[in-house]
């Protein structure tokens, strides 16, 4: 039976294994989770690379912004708490998850100065078509002009928006303009942070034919707060919980209808 709720292993599980990694997409796919995510920098020389950070040091050596360096230096950048891997392409890592069950949650990300990479959108739509993998992604972006593109570019491809906290808390939590702004772009689903989440969010999403989800579910508590809303889906850093915490209320629900 399908899932209600969705699991997404964010940065292949970024609490279990080093984020963005191949390491991490090798466990990863594994897994019995819906998605596995991942993010999506370009360099100076055109080249796509999977990384969340807009600039090098948090997670890989390396020092100043993906954008402003070519691909030749950067594949021989090692990323932290790994064997010596090196910063992992976009064709390198839809290689290891082509390979895999899950589906693909792809977010197309933005430079240092968070302004877009001019024609991200169309390049990595082509290389996920080039590695026959388009229909099993969904494309999500903090940008929604970003997600236009990709809807007016792949029509039907699903696609998130995903709410900046500060943005959020700054407009007062209120979820309907998002949706209503999201449904105008094409977009059919919003993403909060777990926290900021109310009860009623889910409905006002559902009147404008909306779905929503949420992100940054990193601990059991907040696991089971996205699974008893029932919204759409949610990112982790620890799908292992996620799985665990599903499979503890399902064996509940059966021992319940007995």
């Amino acid at each position: 039976m399908p899932r209600r709720t969705k699991i997404a292993a964010h940065r292949g599980g970024a609490q279990l294994w080093p984020e963005n990694s191949r390491m991490a997409f090798r466990n990863a796919i594994l897994l019995d989770v819906d998605f596995i995510e991942f993010d999506v920098h370009r360099t100076r020389d055109g080249v796509l690379v999977v990384h969340h950070d807009a600039v090098l040091g948090r997670t890989c050596e390396g020092t100043g912004p993906i954008a402003d360096q070519d691909w030749n230096t950067l594949k021989a950048l090692k990323l932290h708490d790994t064997d010596g891997e090196g910063l992992p392409s976009l064709s390198e890592v839809l290689d290891i998850l082509a390979e895999g069950r899950p589906a693909l949650r792809l977010e197309i990300k933005y430079r240092a100065d968070r302004s877009r990479y001019p024609g991200l959108e169309r390049e990595t739509l082509a290389a996920l078509r080039e590695h026959d993998l388009l229909q099993r992604t969904t494309v999500t972006a903090f940008e929604l002009e970003v997600l236009r593109e990709v809807v007016a570019q792949a029509p039907g491809l699903p696609t998130i928006h995903l709410v900046r906290e500060q943005e959020y808390q700054s407009e007062g939590r209120q979820v309907a303009p998002y949706a209503e702004r999201a449904r105008a772009a094409g977009v059919r689903e919003i993403a909060l942070r777990i926290e900021h989440i109310q009860e009623r969010d889910r409905e006002l999403c559902a009147a404008f034919g909306v779905e929503l989800g949420v992100f940054a579910a990193h601990d059991i508590p907040a696991i089971r707060h996205a699974f008893d809303l029932g919204v759409s889906a949610f990112t982790t850093d620890r799908p292992d919980l996620a799985l665990l915490v599903e499979r503890d209320r399902s064996v509940s629900e059966t021992t319940a209808h007995r």
